[in-house]
């Protein structure tokens, strides 16, 4: 065994202990590797699990993710928060990981045999559905939606495949190079684009993905010294200008692209050349006898720990909460020519209390119109939801990777929409609308008052989280390969059948819930549960024979007929008791 082969099992192993997973070797190699591959991407490890479609009839892919403009999409619900247009640029990555110490062709060769058949726009959804397992379809069926949203917009599509290995290092042959060549230029003729690419990373490069750490600091240069200004004990506060093209170096990651993690807690993404972006970008493109700064608002942006020397400014956690728009159309629109002498407003506050920042990003947007869904992490109910789970042991993760990026197991950090989509489920009996419709549940005042409710015991929050987690678990590790593929996508009904089984009831109020011995649901619990609920798919699928498993997963009639069956089952054991 190699010394990088050595080297890499050992970083696994920490990894695997350090998130504290309990999966199968190839299982955690294949999240290993994604993790490492898309360290720079701003993706949460509920992201990556949710990309894996290696269940059995897979075609050969074992992961498959979606990107708009370098944001992750996690289903159809999601494309309404985009705006297609000639600038939009859709990434589909495609994923091989195999714990196998070389290159094979057999891989590429189920590619060159699947791909065709996936991106076919004429093949069904049923169609599909008979040859490849749920996971793969619905993945299919996003990426198929969004690249055709993007082709009738105008915008561009790139298709990037990777094939990662514990091989010691990289090493093919011609024909292995052969068949690569074919899928790239089949993958072409489907997608039609040429931006398609294949990666191939050994353990020398997972080991260098390993050991490459995500820069917490950073330094931006002023124009003249900054002011400095500060408040009591509170805090200090940096104001000054800084020259265009430094404030693109400050903002340029080391492969060129914009570090868009710099931007977490911005409560937008970029919206392409809107009207307002539109002007900026001819703003910048135009010189005048206006300075910049001049007709911008500027840069907001919270950090810790400045360190500064002269005009220099080093800071830690950097975070730009406001001027997103403005930072990416510097960042796209100007030449970095030194000699433009103009330059952009930049305020850094130095903060670490959260409460402060969530007040501050309220403030500093609230000049543009934003939906109430946009500002839910700064809400008390969310603030103290997180609270409670860190007096638990666990990490509510009110912003995206805010506890991945400071190293917290990724098994206890439970993000605002999978806390949703568990009370949703479990409390409210409503498992289709959070498997089909995730981010329905936050964006109206009604449901997201329903779910978030201060006046609920927060145990019972974090009791539904631990629930769905322990039953996707289970259904992980489920032998029947049969009955896992049926119910692949009825993850969410199983947490609320469960919760039914251990109560031998059809309503389950919040605080039984809330007083759950979590030891009683185990392994002959979830068993019972899964073998009722493919037992129930059977026969609806049986009654309703021009439905397929995604239809029904999304479908309040199957959910209804669920709870009727278990309606009789339960009166059946009252009477006998």
């Amino acid at each position: 065994m190699s010394n990088n082969k050595i080297i890499l099992e050992g970083c696994i192993k920490t990894f695997k202990e350090t998130n504290e997973l309990e999966f199968t070797d190839s299982e955690i190699f294949e999240i290993f590797s994604l993790t490492q591959i898309h360290k720079d991407r701003n993706i949460t490890y509920e992201n990556i699990i949710s990309s894996i479609v290696d269940r059995g009839n897979d075609g050969g892919i074992d992961s498959m993710m979606v990107f708009i403009d370098e944001e992750f999409v996690e289903n159809i619900d999601d494309l309404e928060n985009f705006n297609f247009s000639n600038k939009t640029n859709s990434r589909f990555i495609i994923t091989q990981c195999k714990k196998e110490n070389s290159f094979k062709e057999g891989p590429i060769d189920k590619l060159i045999t699947t791909i065709p058949i996936l991106l076919d726009l004429e093949k069904t959804e049923t169609a599909l559905l008979s040859r490849f397992n749920s996971d793969l379809v619905e993945q299919t069926l996003l990426l198929i939606e969004v690249w055709k949203k993007t082709a009738i917009s105008g915008g561009s599509i790139c298709l990037d495949y990777i094939y990662t290995t514990n091989a010691s290092e990289i090493i093919v042959n011609d024909i292995f190079n052969q068949k690569v060549d074919q899928l790239l230029d089949l993958s072409s003729g489907c997608l039609s684009t040429s931006d398609i690419r294949f990666f191939k990373y050994s353990s020398k490069e997972l080991l260098e993905l390993y050991q490459k750490q995500k820069s917490n600091r950073l330094s931006i240069e002023f124009k003249d010294r900054p002011l400095t200004t500060e408040f009591d004990n509170y805090g200090i506060g940096y104001i000054g200008t800084v020259k265009l093209a430094n404030y693109k170096q400050f903002l340029k990651a080391e492969n060129g692209d914009i570090r868009d993690d710099l931007f977490e807690s911005n409560i937008r993404h970029f919206q392409g050349l809107v009207d307002v972006n539109r002007k900026i970008k001819n703003t910048i493109e135009n010189k005048t006898e206006e300075d910049f700064w001049w007709l911008n608002n500027g840069i907001t942006i919270i950090a810790e720990e400045p360190k500064e020397v002269g005009k220099k400014l080093s800071i830690e956690n950097i975070q730009i909460v406001n001027g997103l728009q403005t930072s990416y159309s510097i960042f796209n629109n100007h030449n970095e020519d030194q000699n433009d002498n103009r330059s952009v407003l930049v305020k850094v506050i130095i903060n670490s209390n959260k409460e402060t920042t969530d007040n501050i990003i309220a403030s500093t947007n609230s000049q543009n119109p934003v939906s109430p869904t946009l500002l839910r992490a700064t809400e008390p109910i969310q603030r103290n939801l997180e609270l409670f789970f860190l007096n638990e042991g666990y990490y509510y993760d009110r912003r995206k990777n805010y506890y991945k990026n400071l190293g917290k197991p990724s098994t206890k950090i439970f993000s605002i929409q999978l806390t949703a989509q568990a009370i949703g489920a479990i409390v409210f009996d409503d498992p289709h609308t959070a498997r089909s419709r995730p981010t329905s549940l936050l964006k109206t005042e009604n449901t997201y008052n329903k779910i978030f409710d201060s006046n609920k015991n927060f145990r019972g929050y974090l009791n539904c989280c631990l629930i769905n987690q322990k039953a996707h678990n289970f259904w992980l590790k489920y032998e029947n390969p049969v009955i896992r593929t049926k119910t692949s996508n009825f993850k969410l009904h199983l947490s609320c059948l469960i919760v039914k089984e251990l109560y031998n009831k059809r309503n389950i109020n919040f605080e039984e819930i809330s007083n759950i011995n979590l030891d009683n649901v185990n392994i002959d619990l979830f068993n019972q549960s899964i073998e009722l609920l493919c037992l129930h798919i059977d026969q609806y699928l049986y009654i309703n024979q021009n439905s397929n498993l995604i239809n029904i997963a999304k479908s309040k009639d199957f959910t209804d007929y669920l709870f009727e069956q278990l309606t009789i089952k339960y009166e059946s054991l009252s009477s006998l008791a």
